[in-house]
């Protein structure tokens, strides 16, 4: 699972400078989000095997709320 949280935050931050070279809010910055808070909820069932119940809701919430408020803010 740590590895799968490491490659989104590496997606994330590649999606991030291809969005930044772009110069525009496209669909690069919408994915960059959705790999961020893939990385969160990854996190999240890390924290979940190691049965630490408050550090799991935090951030399975924070994953969420990204992808939430990040789909919101695009459409």
């Amino acid at each position: 699972m740590q590895r799968f949280q490491v490659l989104a935050m590496v997606i994330a931050l590649v999606l991030a400078i291809v969005a930044l070279a772009q110069q525009a809010f496209s669909w690069t910055v919408l994915a960059m989000f959705y790999a961020l808070s893939l990385s969160f909820m990854f996190e999240a069932l890390v924290e979940m095997q190691k049965r630490n119940t408050f550090n799991f809701i935090s951030q399975i919430l924070r994953g969420f709320l990204i992808a939430i408020f990040s789909t919101l803010l695009f459409f």
